[in-house]
């Protein structure tokens, strides 16, 4: 079956709302996308029956699944996101027959001016600008999106950093402050939308010894995504030195 009768199935066994989530099933290539496991695997005939079945035992929870069309075996898993390489739990394992399927996430609305764009990555999209030159320093990155209606950008879930650095390694290739500082409280780190880090995102967001506040003076945090680095983490960093920056739009920006 293709996977756009495998989308059309779905929807008409799930008979769910747009408006929560746009159920549309598709299938990641290679080892593009990861997830994590929920619970014990079990057989299923096909794809549209292991969907069917994770979400009636998980519910929202489950986001995506692992099947494996030479078994039968169906592993629920959680919202889909792309590698990251801290993330020693994620499915399916290099080498694997298994195949990732991920269910979209409601697209948000995006006003392409000023050269905004949509960006997907595993399902999940955001409305992104992404900086052609560096700002002169953090204040500045931050004054630039919201003059044009948005935000430095909020990766406050593991989809949304993995959506964030993918676009940044793919299209920008340079060092770029992000929307996470800790400037009016040492140590607090929060996003541009006021979320501080999770207890999840803290085991997997920061370089190894970030962050560290070296010299007393280090208040952002800096993605390095460029070919030329092995990280595919974050460093705390001056605020007051030129970067690039990625935008988002929001509904409340």
């Amino acid at each position: 079956m293709s996977i756009k009768n495998v989308s059309v199935c779905l929807l008409l066994v799930l008979r769910a709302s747009s408006e929560v989530r746009q159920f549309f099933l598709k299938q990641a290539s290679g080892q593009d996308c990861q997830t994590l496991q929920l619970g014990e695997k079990w057989i299923s005939q096909s794809p549209i029956t292991c969907q069917r079945d994770c979400l009636s035992l998980y519910s929202e929870n489950c986001q995506s699944i692992i099947y494996n069309s030479q078994t039968g075996s169906c592993t629920p898993g959680s919202i889909a996101f792309g590698p990251i390489k801290k993330v020693t739990t994620s499915i399916p394992e290099t080498g694997s027959s298994d195949k990732l399927y991920y269910v979209m996430q409601t697209i948000p609305p995006c006003n392409t001016s000023n050269n905004f764009a949509l960006y997907d990555v595993c399902g999940t999209s955001a409305c992104l600008y992404l900086s052609t030159s560096r700002a002169d320093n953090y204040n500045d990155a931050r004054t630039f999106c919201s003059q044009m209606n948005s935000r430095l950008v909020v990766g406050n879930t593991m989809a949304k950093f993995s959506l964030f650095w993918y676009t940044s390694k793919t299209y920008i290739n340079d060092n770029l402050y992000t929307g996470l500082q800790d400037i009016d409280v040492e140590g607090k780190f929060v996003w541009e939308n006021g979320e501080p880090l999770s207890y999840e995102q803290k085991q997997y967001i920061w370089h190894d010894g970030n962050p560290d506040n070296a010299g007393n003076n280090q208040h952002c945090a800096i993605a390095f995504p460029e070919v030329s680095s092995k990280k595919t983490t974050l460093d705390d960093a001056r605020c007051d030195l030129r970067r690039h920056y990625i935008c988002e739009r929001c509904s409340q920006c």
